[in-house]
């Protein structure tokens, strides 16, 4: 194998994550009860038990939407820099959200300790209960298990990247982050913001393929 000629560039994307990194560092400029606060939930909220095994899931979501990225970003380009682009958009949209709309969900008295529990008292001091509607945690999530749809790859390991995901969403509840109304704002927005990108994507190509019969020129991209 000749080093010397590696193509760099197929992992140059990668760089892109960064602008996800941005966001997610400006996110404590936000998360704070300094401003009127609301709750948002449906009754049934009342009934959703707290399970704190569901935060291992929960504090799973960085680590597995960073690999997720890398290998999204070889397998399907494409993909990649829609979640990029939407990700990105997803949380200004949120923060704006949050800065006009400030909402917060109540959190248990925790006075054991165990592993588990020691987890989640972990998560709860370093991340005040505001920010709750959309959920920024259910939108990349969503994101990511739709960019990976068209995505060739073995049955079984897209199951299993389903599966992450909807014990994600899952987790956000029985850990006592989010209620329902944050899941499903969530999942609208990243509804929305998908749509959108595709549409501008398939509006994109078929210029260029116009292009392209009109000129005979391969344009780049």
């Amino acid at each position: 194998m000749n080093l010397s000629k590696l193509d760099i560039r197929k992992a140059f994307p990668l760089v892109f994550m960064f602008a996800i990194s941005a966001c997610s560092a400006t996110y404590g400029l936000v998360n704070s009860g300094d401003r009127p606060i609301h709750i948002v939930k449906f009754g049934i909220d009342d009934y959703i038990p707290f399970w704190e095994i569901f935060i291992l899931p929960y504090i799973v979501w960085g680590p597995f939407i960073f690999v997720s990225l890398v290998v999204l970003c070889f397998l399907h380009r494409e993909e990649y820099y829609k979640y990029i682009f939407n990700s990105v958009v997803g949380h200004i949209i949120c923060y704006i959200v949050y800065l006009t709309y400030q909402t917060h969900v109540p959190r248990p008295e925790i006075t054991e300790d165990t592993f588990l529990l020691n987890l989640v008292k972990y998560i709860y001091a370093n991340d005040p209960p505001y920010n709750c509607l959309p959920s920024i945690h259910v939108l990349t999530t969503w994101l990511l298990m739709r960019a990976f749809q068209p995505v060739k790859m073995p049955t079984w390991v897209k199951a299993s990247i389903n599966t992450l995901c909807i014990l994600i969403y899952l987790s956000t509840l029985f850990v006592k982050q989010h209620y329902i109304p944050d899941i499903i704002a969530a999942i609208a927005l990243a509804e929305v913001l998908i749509f959108t990108t595709n549409a501008a994507t398939a509006k994109i190509k078929k210029s260029r393929a116009q292009k392209k019969r009109q000129t005979g020129v391969n344009l780049p991209g």
